[in-house]
C-alpha cells in the first residue's frame, strides 16, 4: 500500500504570522537610520541593521505566503527574491525598466534550470 504524504500547513502557518508580526514591528518600531559600528583594527564597520531586518523578515515571511499560494516553496521563494530585489533597487535609485527585467530573466532562468534538473 502507498503510503500517502500529508502536509501540516498549521506550524507553518503560526510561523508565518511571527514573521509578518516581525515585519510589521520592525516597519513600525525599528528606525532605518539604526547602524551596528564594530571595528577590526584600525578599520570601522557600519551594518544598517535596520534595513537588513527589514529585507529578511520580508523574505521570510513572503516566502511563507506565496508558498502557500503557489503551492511550491521554490516559485514562492524566487518571486519573494523578485519582490525584495525590486524594493532594493527602488532603496539605490536604481529600479529603471531594464534592471526589472534583468532581475525578472535572472530569476525565470534560475526557475526554469531548477525545474528542469529537480
Amino acid at each position: 500500500m502507498i503510503a500517502k504524504y500529508r502536509r501540516n500547513f498549521l506550524p507553518t502557518f503560526i510561523i508565518n504570522i511571527i514573521f509578518w508580526l516581525s515585519w510589521f514591528y520592525i516597519v513600525f518600531k525599528i528606525p532605518p537610520e539604526l547602524n551596528f559600528q564594530f571595528s577590526i583594527f584600525n578599520f570601522q564597520f557600519l551594518f544598517p541593521t535596520g534595513f537588513i531586518f527589514f529585507f529578511l523578515t520580508l523574505i521570510m515571511s513572503l516566502t511563507l505566503t506565496l508558498a502557500f499560494v503557489f503551492s511550491n516553496t521554490r516559485r514562492g521563494f524566487f518571486l519573494s527574491l523578485f519582490i525584495c530585489g525590486i524594493l532594493l533597487l527602488r532603496l539605490i535609485k536604481q529600479a529603471h525598466f531594464l534592471n526589472l527585467i534583468l532581475l525578472g530573466g535572472i530569476l525565470s532562468c534560475l526557475e526554469i534550470y531548477f525545474s528542469k534538473t529537480h
